[in-house]
This record gives structure tokens, C-alpha cells and sequence, in this order.
């Protein structure tokens, strides 16, 4: 087994909101990076909309769990934001992730982590 990436993603002001607040959107976005990444999910996602008292902490939790580790996401609609954890026991080409949740999000700020472990 080679050493593996951590992938953090905080993505701010994003313009494309209907993803934000599309159960099945994640879900299926979530089988995407599976793919992307190379790597084998061992669960279905499971994805969740939790609705809060105070609306802006409302939103989407999603995972799956992959043979290497898990792919999470947490989204909020109302402060146009999400984040993503992708964390995996072997390397992925996260340039790849990061264009691909560029390009769907359209963040007008994001900030990532890489953590070569």
C-alpha cells in the first residue's frame, strides 16, 4: 500500500446553488469521485438533508465509504458553501478532484488542503 493523499476542500460563494441543495446531485457526485479517483466504494452513499432552526445551517451531509478510506461532503445552500473531505489510504490526482468541483460549484473562493500522508 503506497503512503495516500487527504484532500480538503472549503468552497465559498458558489454560484451553482441548485447542486447545493440536490440530495440525488450529491449522491451521484459522490459515485463520480469514486471513479475519478480510481478506487473501489464498499458502501452505497448516504446522503442527508438536515434542517436546522436557523435556516443558513441547513443543508446536505453526504459520504461513502471506499476501500481506502471515505469521501465526504457537507453542503450549505444558504451560505453558498461546501465542503469536501477525501481521504484515501493510497495517492489520487487531487488537481483532478479540485478542476472537477471547480467546474460544478463555480466557488468564487476555495481553499484546499493537501496532506501527503
Amino acid at each position: 500500500m503506497k503512503d495516500g493523499t487527504h484532500l480538503i476542500l472549503d468552497l465559498k460563494e458558489c454560484k451553482n446553488l441548485d447542486n447545493l441543495s440536490n440530495k440525488k446531485f450529491i449522491e451521484n457526485l459522490l459515485l463520480d469521485l469514486v471513479k475519478i479517483t480510481g478506487m473501489k466504494a464498499i458502501t452505497e452513499p448516504s446522503v442527508f438533508y438536515y434542517e436546522n432552526k436557523e435556516k443558513e445551517e441547513s443543508g446536505i451531509t453526504g459520504f461513502v465509504i471506499i476501500s481506502d478510506s471515505h469521501i465526504s461532503i457537507h453542503t450549505y445552500p444558504f451560505k453558498k458553501s461546501l465542503y469536501l473531505d477525501l481521504f484515501s489510504c493510497r495517492n489520487f490526482d487531487s488537481k483532478e478532484i479540485i478542476k472537477y468541483i471547480k467546474e460544478i460549484f463555480e466557488p468564487e473562493k476555495l481553499t484546499k488542503r493537501i496532506i501527503k500522508r
